[in-house]
């Protein structure tokens, strides 16, 4: 009765685990959908009867007239109306680094998502002018809808892990029904009992199936998402830790994952006679850059200028106040430039920056800087053209616009991460693919693209959420481990659908993060390669003690079926074998967990397919499984000749101590046991297990609850020696594979 409700209690509390995380992970899954729907503004100044009024944003309905200014969310996708133009930052949405210009000129139907320049969409945020607009969907009917859609459909499949461990799981049930069939038929054609048939079946189904295995699973996956969060990714579900170091394919945005999503100048080209000081102090005069709160605030390229004039010793503040400013003719997408008018020590002076064809043509443009701006505009480089003129009276208007002295080009672009490129070429010695998935300009990801080695197809511009939802599958379908990394709104479905989403923790949005299966607090590339290099250490673990428990669990099968053919009754007890199973086989298959990561983790490809092991390793599991079961087939044999009824716990501590033994030459097929890191955790599991062995044996309280019975020091002379037979035995096969190996 005692082993009945120890059997049960094990059984349950295993059950209610697994059901305990099949639950938490699907309320996760279920957030990212809630997430989508947060991404929405609180808000919207609206046209109504004639008069602005501010209503919430889920009181917007179309046909609205909306009004935006700089600084804002837009609360629904709507069209500009007139000479309106403005700047949208829609990084979360189709994943362009930098600002978009919008205006009122219409497109042609079919025009990609991130070309719609008449257009606003919800979600995205206006950095520069301000205007009306018509609204033209709202809620699960806008470009940010379409997205939330998406996600509600795009299901994560099963993992490596899961789909080897169910196939495993199938061959050990089919294994295990025929074996306890054939020996329940066996003690039948004997003259057995029912009774006696039905316990031996119990024993052997005992036997075959590690009860300890799921529970063993969940630790090792609970320690790898310690061992990740100290590495700063979070872990938001556990089977994507051994999915991610199973990855062959990485799909990652590249703005705030690959770039550090902030606006630097790259380059600066003075006109002969000009010093950079000069031509940064125009172009930062020529902005609307202010400060507010102690930051500097407004469009990004103009707060990128002003910090780098701060680089060259040029104070914004300084300048400010050394200047009088008169006048400003503002920027739209139609001039593509803007000009500012000073007072100063030398007298009125327009400031103009702009695009560099716009200001060749109201001036003179030295051939060379055309050239050089031209070469950066082809690399994928946003490029400003600086211009100045000496006014005397004219009134501030477009007609001062004329006769331009051009000053230089500035360059800027969003750069790159210190680590990326040598994450890049760390996933590469892996043999990970990775392939850059970004909604920016072809020609700068081509850019970004090359400086990180990757080739032109490998990286895939103006992708919209659907396209990079598509992909995913595309890989998927042809047998490909893809993991998605994204920051954005965008990425929510492909992050859902990848077989290991990771998002961006401190710059990235709360759909995304909802969204992925695990979080970088650093935002940092570099720790997705480090977290793939942890998912293969733990995933290299899971396969150790699994193997381990396997190779144990086939001995206790081979004792079964041998004693019980051969006539010499049961080897042990049900109550016997779970404790082997659940203790001294499952305290040692969690320390494996935490073995280290071997020298060739990161410089091997990924594993594929769909077996655990390949057919080498299964006939070295059954190899050690018939030492195991031999050397505990000895010692029950040896108890029966001794008497005393001693047989079973002979078998009992033989089949206990041999697996203990045998944990440490599971831990590398070719190294030797004693030249290999130590595991404290290890060697503390295997002694308290020793201990569990020893006191169901000496101690008199606990024999009857396990059916055993004390030894003497002969018998357990006989223990200790077959206990070590098949370490012994592992450890020359693997001796003598080294020195078969060429030099």
């Amino acid at each position: 009765a005692i082993g009945d409700t120890t059997e049960g209690i094990a059984i349950a509390a295993i059950l209610v685990l697994n059901g305990a995380l099949g639950f938490w992970q699907e309320a996760v899954a279920d957030r990212a959908i809630l997430a989508l729907s947060q991404a929405f503004t609180q808000s919207a100044l609206v046209v109504r009867d004639g008069r602005e009024q501010t209503i919430p944003a889920e009181d917007v309905v179309p046909g609205d007239v909306l009004v935006v200014s700089a600084g804002e969310r837009v609360a629904a996708d709507a069209r500009l109306l007139g000479a309106a133009s403005v700047d949208v930052d829609e990084s979360a949405l189709t994943g362009e680094s930098l600002p978009v210009a919008k205006d009122a000129a219409a497109v042609p139907p079919g025009t990609p998502l991130a070309d719609r320049t008449p257009m606003l969409h919800a979600g995205t945020a206006v950095t520069r002018g301000g205007g009306r607009a018509l609204v033209c969907a709202t809620g699960a009917a806008t470009e940010m809808g379409a997205i939330e859609r998406l996600a509600a459909g795009a299901k994560a499949p099963p993992t490596p892990l899961a789909r080897r461990l169910a196939r495993l799981a199938r061959q050990m049930v089919v294994l295990g029904v025929a074996i306890t069939i054939s020996l329940g038929a066996a003690i039948l054609a004997r003259g057995g009992g029912m009774e006696e048939a039905f316990l031996i079946a119990v024993a052997v189904a005992v036997a075959a199936v590690p009860e300890g295995l799921a529970a063993t699973v969940t630790a090792a996956l609970a320690l790898g998402a310690r061992a990740l969060a100290d590495r700063g990714a979070i872990v938001r579900r556990l089977d994507a830790i051994e999915t991610l170091g199973a990855t062959t394919v990485i799909c990652t945005d590249k703005t705030g994952t690959l770039t550090e999503n902030r606006i630097r100048v790259s380059e600066l080209w003075p006109v002969d006679g000009v010093s950079e000081i000069e031509l940064l102090t125009a172009a930062v005069l020529a902005s609307n850059a202010r400060e507010a709160g102690g930051e500097l605030v407004g469009d990004p390229i103009e707060t990128a200028l002003v910090a780098a004039a701060a680089e060259h010793g040029v104070s914004h503040d300084g300048l400010l106040r050394q200047h009088e400013r008169l006048g400003e003719v503002p920027f739209t997408s139609d001039r593509k430039r803007m000009t500012v008018v000073y007072a100063g020590e030398g007298g009125r002076r327009a400031l103009t920056k702009g695009a560099p064809e716009v200001l060749a043509g109201l001036g003179e443009a030295p051939p060379e800087l055309v050239r050089v701006t031209e070469e950066w505009a082809a690399d994928g480089l946003r490029v400003l053209a600086v211009a100045s003129r000496d006014l005397d009276g004219q009134p501030v208007d477009e007609k001062i616009e004329r006769d331009l002295r051009l000053l230089g080009g500035v360059a800027l672009h969003d750069p790159l991460r210190p680590s990326a490129a040598p994450a890049m070429d760390a996933a590469r010695r892996a043999g990970i693919a990775v392939r850059m998935l970004t909604g920016d300009h072809p020609a700068t990801a081509r850019t970004i693209g090359r400086a990180l080695g990757l080739a032109d197809e490998a990286v895939h511009a103006r992708v919209t959420p659907a396209d990079k939802l598509e992909l995913v599958e595309r890989l998927q379908a042809r047998g490909e481990v893809v993991a998605v990394t994204g920051d954005g709104v965008n990425d929510a479905p492909a992050l859902r659908r990848a077989d290991v989403g990771v998002a961006m923790g401190r710059g990235g949005t709360e759909a995304a993060r909802e969204a992925a299966a695990i979080v970088l607090t650093d935002d940092d590339f570099a720790t997705i390669v480090a977290a793939v290099g942890e998912g293969r250490r733990i995933g290299d673990n899971i396969r150790k003690f699994v193997a381990f428990l396997l190779s144990a669990n086939l001995g206790e099968v081979l004792v079964f079926a041998v004693a019980i053919g051969a006539g010499l009754g049961t080897p042990l007890a049900v109550i016997q074998v779970l404790l082997v199973n659940l203790v001294t086989d499952g305290l040692p298959a969690v320390a494996l967990a935490r073995d280290p990561a071997s020298a060739e983790t990161m410089s091997s490809p990924p594993r594929t397919g769909q077996r655990l092991f390949d057919a080498g390793t299964w006939r070295g599991l059954g190899a050690i499984g018939v030492l195991v079961g031999g050397a505990t087939l000895a010692a029950f044999a040896l108890g029966r000749d001794a008497g005393g009824g001693v047989e079973q716990t002979m078998a009992f501590a033989t089949l206990a101590l041999a697996e203990l033994a045998l944990v440490y030459g599971m831990r590398s097929p070719t190294v030797a046991a004693w030249r290999l890191p130590q595991n404290r955790w290890l060697d503390a599991s295997v002694a308290a297990s020793v201990l569990v062995v020893a006191a169901v044996v000496v101690l008199p309280w606990l024999r009857g609850a396990f059916a055993t019975t004390p030894l003497d020091g002969r018998e357990w002379l006989f223990v200790l020696g077959l206990a070590l037979v098949p370490l012994a035995a592992v450890e020359l096969a693997k001796s003598l594979r080294r020195r078969s190996r060429p030099d």
